[in-house]
């Protein structure tokens, strides 16, 4: 005998009984699941009930992870850009399961993960066969592998809790910051006038804006003012461990940020483009809200913050352009502000920094340039003063 519960929304419990105990009481296997109705889980409840009868069934505390391997391979598929999960699934194959494969998922802890990363930092840890240690982002890319294949474990109810979340992620460091020239940001715009609108819109607005990457996957139309000028930057989308929807930006700090004219035109052009093909879907990242992100694909799925970097490093090497970081085209922004003498306060303000010493840590070298420049005008003054005496 089996039969489905009913847990909440889109969640069930699949139920088998395999028995009956002294006192008449029944046995059971038992599976949650989520499912889109009733009818979806009596399948999984056939196919699960199969599972039982035929001796294969594992209870969850009794997977190993490399049992949970396959399953994890199966639910990152779509989830992930294809080179990260062949990224994550070599990572898993030579470093994680040679290691940890062995283990019950229920008893790996947060210590096996710290053990995991600390190890790493060590000499002798490349696969390639050269000499020196593992770089910051391989080691950081190691993190998340595992973090992945365990969030998995935990989204499908295996266990309670991802031991890596004990365990914060090893940092990268700070990249260098490079920006383009006046000149440079000419022939960017020339280039991106044979683009597609999508792509010219989303490159002006990180340059004008100053936005980071999963600040413009998270655009929704709401946030956009154009008859006022105005974005709002509320919140933040991230693809670490799957896409998720931050209420805040990374330094949780909201910003209103007025756009040029130039900008709320394209904006409007899109919206129009996106209208016609009949473009504008809501999506459920699943937060039970409908979102309407404005760079989005036919089904209203946003873009992943990762693909706006690639498509950016094609772009600049297609059309020859000396490449920097898409992250650099906000320190661009930065950098052309000053350059034009507008106040630190204000430049703090469009960025979203939780302070304006947050802007001069960043930006010191350049101000004092820009300082440099204005001297230059009180010389020039004084002298001809001097002259005319």
């Amino acid at each position: 005998m089996s039969y489905v519960e009913q847990r909440g929304k889109n969640s069930f419990r699949l139920n088998v009984i395999i028995g009956y105990d002294e006192k008449g009481r029944p046995i059971s296997e038992r599976k949650p699941v989520k499912a889109k109705n009733k009818t979806e889980a009596k399948k999984m409840l056939a196919a699960f009930e199969a599972e039982v009868n035929s001796g294969n069934y594992l209870k969850p505390t009794e997977i190993t992870l490399k049992q949970f391997y396959p399953k994890w391979i199966e639910y990152v598929e779509g989830n992930q850009t294809p080179a990260t999960r062949a990224s994550y699934i070599g990572i898993v194959d030579k470093r994680i399961l040679p290691k940890y494969g062995h283990m019950k998922l229920s008893s790996i802890k947060a210590m096996h993960i710290f053990n995991f990363v600390n190890d790493l930092k060590k000499d002798g840890r490349r696969l390639d066969g050269k000499k020196g240690k593992l770089s910051k982002s391989t080691i950081r890319n190691c993190y998340k592998a595992f973090h992945s294949i365990l969030q998995c474990a935990v989204d499908l109810e295996v266990i309670k809790s991802n031991p890596a979340d004990g365990v914060k992620s090893p940092k990268l460091g700070k990249g260098k910051t490079d920006v383009y020239s006046k000149d440079e940001i000419k022939l960017m715009l020339e280039k991106l006038e044979r683009m597609p609108l999508k792509w010219k819109l989303m490159i002006i607005f990180a340059f004008t804006v100053g936005a980071r990457e999963g600040e413009i996957a998270a655009l929704e139309w709401k946030h956009i003012d154009t008859k006022n000028n105005t974005v709002s930057i509320e919140q933040s989308l991230t693809d670490e461990f799957g896409l998720n929807l931050k209420d805040t930006t990374k330094t949780e700090r909201d910003r209103k940020v007025k756009m040029p004219d130039a900008l709320s035109a394209l904006f409007d052009a899109y919206h129009k483009q996106k209208t016609n093909d009949k473009n504008i879907v809501s999506y459920d990242l699943g937060d039970s809200e409908e979102h309407l992100f404005i760079f989005s694909d036919l089904n209203g799925k946003p873009i992943r913050p990762d693909s706006i970097s690639q498509w950016w490093r094609r772009f600049t090497v297609k059309n020859k352009l000396r490449h920097i970081r898409f992250h650099d085209l906000r320190h661009t922004s930065a950098t052309f502000l000053i350059n034009e003498n507008v106040q630190s306060k204000i430049i703090s303000s469009r960025l979203g920094h939780s302070n304006i010493q947050t802007t001069m840590n960043i930006y010191g070298h350049f101000l004092e340039e820009a300082d440099e420049g204005a001297v230059e005008h009180f010389d020039n003054f004084l002298n001809k003063k001097h002259k005319e005496k």
